[in-house]
């Protein structure tokens, strides 16, 4: 059984239950807070939702996750609000935010109205102006059968306007939030505890929460990244389960620039989660505009625990940030369990992600190892890099894609250059498409004629079409599938050439 310390509300609990027990079980069970509701258990109704407190880049943040897909294990030394650790010194037993619910009639039932609190609380606690646009996405995981919404949007915009002059500073921020009791003091005590452990423990300062490092040696262990994926093939994964919790390692949360055999590369640890792979300046810097792709991945709630390992070994045939890593020309980092314990002193080897991918749900993957990272080759002149992702699903967010592609290129001296295209929901695996690339590749781009630019898309997508065999399933027919590939190559060129004309010529 684990040892586990967590700052629950405003008082520090031993946890005995295992490392791998879905945080909702170990809340509503052994800590008894009913605040926190079990709805869906997948993650797509947000009933669930808790805001957690931990620092990251030296910073205290904290931030709404769905706790049916939250090891309980990834909470260690870390700081856990409930609903009911929210009202802690609130006036009236109510938060602002509650009081907005109130005030403007957002609950009616009442069960979705603690996620939807815990998401807008968060959302006031990110260090960005407020508008209604962000309060909107940070709901984007919260389901609501009776208020229709408009109550809610009624709520966001007056909590808007009541605290429009929030600092912007992170550290600034938490404390006004404290000072109008958004958020409780325990907020502050946890954040004057950490203070002291760092100034106890220099080794803590990098990151009090990480366990030290420990060698496993059991070829079966459970590597677990944030959980989206295993915990709703598996709600209830027993009560021993203890996984290997790489978000819990600091080697695998790291993004940095390196150089090695005269190549640079952008290395992007695992254990990044998808929403700080999107709001990462250093991936923001080499793939300018990927930011814009980000609410095409699942909801804020699951963003904020989903890793870019784990999208990656689920082994999807149409998994978003596999189709934006393919275009890339991203290659993995794989360590070995039996040479290192997960460590980072040796890389074991390097697989390009495109040759990772063997078979359905079938990966170049030792049960004796583990993608610690993922590199993306970097521009000279990351300016000159562009890069666009498409996906066609029943509903524009929160969906699983049925066909998406993306593309990657540099214009030099007028040609295409490095040019990679990926594609997804057309093959047991995600593909990139050979045929189209070698078209492009070295083709004069006519930016200034709309008409010449036309007839390159549509040859491209003609052999971007051509080289898939995909299949019918519930998502989408084969001819669907095959149409769309077409049509979202197009997508491509309308999006990266606006002012070229090519739109107008493409579709008159």
């Amino acid at each position: 059984m684990a040892y586990l310390r967590i700052k629950v509300n405003n008082t520090w609990h031993d946890i005995h239950s295992s490392e791998g027990t879905p945080a909702i079980d170990v809340i509503r069970g052994e800590l008894g807070l009913m605040a926190t509701k079990e709805g869906c258990r997948e993650g797509d109704c947000g009933a669930c939702a808790v805001l957690i407190g931990e620092y990251a880049a030296s910073q205290l943040r904290y931030r709404a996750l769905p706790s049916c897909l939250l090891a309980i294990g990834e909470l260690k030394g870390k700081h856990l609000i409930t609903l009911e650790g929210l009202i802690e010194g609130a006036q009236d037993g109510l938060t602002p935010v509650m009081r907005a619910f109130l005030d403007e009639n957002a609950s009616q039932c009442g069960f979705c109205t603690p996620g939807f609190i815990i998401a807008l609380t968060s959302w006031l606690a990110e260090p960005k102006p407020l508008d209604l646009a962000g309060a909107l996405q940070a709901i984007d995981g919260n389901l609501c059968r009776c208020t229709g919404y408009a109550a809610i949007r009624r709520a966001a915009l007056r909590l808007i306007e009541q605290f429009k002059g929030l600092p912007i500073d992170p550290e600034a921020r938490l404390n006004a939030l404290v000072g109008v009791h958004v958020l409780p003091l325990s907020v502050s005590e946890f954040a004057a505890e950490i203070s002291r452990q760092f100034s106890q423990n220099s080794i803590e300062k990098k990151n009090p929460q990480i366990a030290p490092k420990e060698r496993i040696t059991s070829n079966g262990i459970v590597i677990l990244g944030g959980g989206t994926d295993y915990y709703v093939k598996n709600p209830e994964p027993g009560e021993d389960f203890s996984p290997f919790l790489i978000r819990m390692r600091p080697e695998f949360k790291e993004i940095a620039y390196l150089e090695e055999k005269g190549q640079k590369w952008l290395e992007i640890g695992a254990a990044v989660t998808v929403r700080d792979f999107f709001a990462s300046e250093l991936v923001r810097q080499e793939v300018p505009g990927i930011e814009q792709f980000e609410t095409m991945f699942a909801s804020t709630l699951i963003r904020n625990l989903a890793t870019i390992g784990g999208n990656i070994v689920n082994a999807s045939p149409v998994a978003d940030i596999t189709a934006m890593l393919l275009a890339l020309d991203a290659e993995l980092v794989i360590s070995s369990q039996e040479e290192e314990g997960f460590g980072t002193s040796i890389t074991a080897r390097t697989c390009k992600l495109e040759e990772f991918f063997l078979g359905y749900k079938t990966i170049d993957l030792k049960p004796t190892e583990v993608i610690r990272a993922i590199r993306i080759p970097c521009c000279v002149d990351p300016k000159t890099r562009k890069f666009s992702f498409e996906k066609a699903s029943k509903r524009k967010n929160l969906d699983i894609a049925a066909v998406n592609t993306a593309i990657s290129f540099r214009i030099e001296e007028q040609r295409f250059k490095d040019v990679h295209i990926s594609l997804g929901g057309v093959a047991p695996i995600p593909i990139v498409s050979k045929a189209a690339m070698e078209l492009l590749e070295g083709s004069f781009c006519p930016i200034s004629d709309g008409k010449t630019m036309a007839e390159l898309a549509k040859k491209t997508a003609s052999l971007a079409e051509a080289s898939v065999k995909p299949i019918s399933d519930v998502r989408g027919s084969e001819e669907y599938r095959r149409r769309m590939v077409y049509r979202l190559m197009l997508a491509h060129f309308v999006r990266l050439f606006e002012d070229s004309g090519v739109a107008e010529e493409l579709f008159p």
